[in-house]
Formats: C-alpha cells, structure tokens, sequence
C-alpha cells in the first residue's frame, strides 16, 4: 500500500458513521488492516454464499446490494452512499454473504480484514455499539420494504420513492437508469414506466431532462398512502 493510499483509508473512515467517536490513531490502526480496491462498472465484489472474509466501505462511485431469484430477478437490498460501511452483518451472522454485491459505476472500496477488524473491535466497544445501532437502523429500513413489497402497489411505492428523494424544490434527480429504480422498488421496467405514465397523466409529476419534478406534493403523499 502506498503512502497515499494509507492517508486515502484514513481520511474516508473519519466520516464513516460506524467508526464515530474513535480517536485518530484508532482509526489508522484500522486503517492499516484495510487497502482500497478499485472495481469496473458491473464488476462483481462477492456472490451470495461466498465466505465472508472483509466488509466493506464505499470510497466513490456507486455499489448495488442485491438478492437474485431462481427465476433470475433482481431485487435491489441497499445502494450504500459514499463514506458508508456495507455488507459488515455477515462478518457476525453465519459468516457467508447473504446476498450478490456489484459496481453500478467505476468504483472504489475500502476492504477491510474480517479477522484482523474482530481483535480490534475486543478493545475497542465504541465500534461494537455503533454496528448494533447501525444494524438496527437497517432492520428498520428492511422492515419498512418488507410493508413496501407485501402490501403497497408500484405506483404508491414510486409515489414513496419520489417524495424521499426530492430535494427542497420537489425535484429529484434521475441519476439511475430505471431498470436499476424498478429492481429498488420490486417490479420490472415496464410496469415502473406505466407507473410513471399514470403519475404524469394524473398531473402529479413531470419529466424534465435528467429530473422529475413534483407538481402537487400533497396528491402524491396520498396516492404512497393508498395501497395501491
């Protein structure tokens, strides 16, 4: 590892959440346990049931947890935003990755050693407690999508989707291609653009460029509490 790259590590996991309230030279021990990794856009990190020997934290670019069906669908788990931690529970759980993991975009990853993060997590309980609080917040996210899949239609889980996202103009920026938005939502892009046609000829939405822009906010957030 370079020097450069060492100071890289250490500059990205002093804004990692899972690591908050360490001191810095506790960081660059875990810093000198990890190496960056540079993946291709679609480039696969690990397959469901590969053993889990690292986790991980995104650097840059953009990264897709997913589960695939036998019937080869995808449905999108979580995107992890830069400077978060990703695919730590499997280090815990029954020690193999529970789902796929693969580049959006040209990417890069902090990797960091399973073992070697173990020992230094005994003396250091900070970092334990911040991956049980962590870990219930994703359980809470889960268990929101679980409702989502089980008992909302597309068009109020698009509807849901827009409003999270929409900045303080009511625009949300299309920055995914929308096979990748239908897979986050459960569905397949037909029916996410036949949603999309519904919310447009219902005069809730419009498409401008590389953004959709919310016309009646107060409409959409009843049509994403409707259930379907």
């Amino acid at each position: 590892m370079t020097r450069n790259d060492h100071q890289r590590i250490t500059n990205i996991l002093q804004v990692c959440p899972l690591f908050a309230g360490l001191k810095k030279g506790e960081i660059e021990e875990i810093g000198a346990i990890a190496e960056i990794r540079r993946l291709d856009k679609g480039q696969l990190l690990f397959s469901q049931g590969d053993l889990a020997q690292s986790f991980f934290v995104l650097a840059s670019g953009r990264m897709r947890v997913y589960k695939l069906s036998a019937h080869g669908r995808e449905q999108t788990l979580v995107t992890p935003m830069p400077g978060t931690s990703f695919a730590e529970a499997a280090l815990f759980a029954d020690k193999r990755y529970p789902a796929y993991c693969s580049a959006l975009d040209a990417s890069e990853i902090v990797v960091i050693d399973k073992n070697r993060f173990l020992k230094f997590v005994e003396h250091h309980p900070q970092v334990a407690l911040n991956m049980i609080a962590q870990m219930a917040e994703r359980l809470r996210l889960f268990a929101g999508k679980i409702e989502q899949l089980s008992l909302m239609g597309v068009v109020p889980r698009l509807a849901e989707y827009l409003l999270e996202h929409a900045d303080s103009n009511c625009d949300i920026a299309l920055n995914i291609p929308k096979s990748e938005l239908a897979s986050f939502l459960g569905t397949v892009p037909e029916t996410l653009s036949r949603a999309l046609a519904k919310l447009k000829a219902n005069g809730l939405i419009r498409e401008i460029e590389t953004k959709i822009h919310i016309n009646d906010r107060q409409l959409l957030e009843e049509v994403a509490a409707s259930p379907d």
